[in-house]
């Protein structure tokens, strides 16, 4: 990978592509309630900008900015909770670190043969983001074990319902990322040849 694909315009086109179809998926299916931060369809709007630094940030050289990257988002998404709890912070953290290990299982999964075309690659990001997503339900049930005693069919409804959630992240952060790295060729190919044109005025003038 070269220095341009490195560079911060395509860190800045990669993140932005990848939040904007994912919270355009979540405002299709559950509307405004993504933008509230009490609501669980907030969940689209974490996944949204979490996975597009993840993944933007997970290329290249790029990746030593990731975690300084991670931690500043870190801080702003606990800003945007309204009641600050331990529950709270361990939450964002949860959501953080399993969406950034998702995105480097996924990078290293689509460099394989199998996952050659476009459709399969889609179809991945779903299904692991669906299982990530009922992992995090199920993480939070152990943290909060006297409420599953007392309410089982309540975390496991929340269980399923994160698992829907999940798959409809995953299919369009997969989209996203399909978008974005299209995007990203094009504007690779548009800075080399401004390249190229400036070293031949160099070599004329």
């Amino acid at each position: 990978m070269n220095t341009i694909e490195n560079s911060w315009s395509h860190v800045i086109l990669r993140a932005c592509i990848i939040s904007v179809t994912v919270i355009l998926a979540g405002f299709i299916f559950y509307r405004f309630t993504i933008f509230i931060p009490r609501m669980w369809q907030f969940q689209f709007t974490v996944y949204s900008i979490s996975a597009g630094i993840a993944y933007a940030f997970s290329k290249g050289s790029m990746r030593r900015h990731l975690l300084p990257a991670l931690f500043v988002w870190y801080v702003i998404l606990t800003g945007l909770i309204v009641k600050l709890t331990w529950r709270s912070l361990i939450l964002n953290f949860l959501f953080l670190s399993v969406i950034t290990l998702l995105i480097f299982v996924y990078n290293y999964v689509v460099t394989k043969p199998y996952s050659s075309k476009t459709i399969l690659r889609i179809i991945f990001s779903g299904a692991i983001t669906a299982i990530a997503n009922g992992l995090i339900t199920t993480l939070l049930g152990i943290f909060s074990f006297k409420f599953v005693l007392s309410h089982i069919f309540v975390w496991l409804s929340a269980i399923e319902q994160n698992l829907e959630m999940g798959a409809v992240i995953g299919l369009a952060l997969g989209a996203g990322i399909e978008v974005a790295e299209y995007l990203n060729s094009k504007l690779n190919k548009f800075e080399i040849s401004l390249l190229s044109e400036d070293e031949i005025v160099h070599k004329t003038s």
